[in-house]
């Protein structure tokens, strides 16, 4: 169950780190991926990383 929990945590970061990315990368663009395509993609990594984490801790407690 430790595997599961860390591969649930390992991807959540992951997902973190791609909001990050994605965050920063939205100052950068000027015509083409469009502000409101690159803030959905915020928005999806965001709900992948809460996710995945939230999916983590709990298995913590079984």
């Amino acid at each position: 169950m430790i595997y599961a929990i860390s591969i649930f945590y390992m991807i959540s970061a992951i997902f973190a780190y791609l909001a990050i990315a994605t965050v920063l990368s939205l100052n950068k663009a000027k015509m083409y991926p469009p502000k409101q395509i690159l803030k959905r993609k915020i928005g999806l990594y965001m709900m992948g990383a809460l996710l995945c984490f939230l999916i983590g801790w709990t298995f913590q407690y079984f």
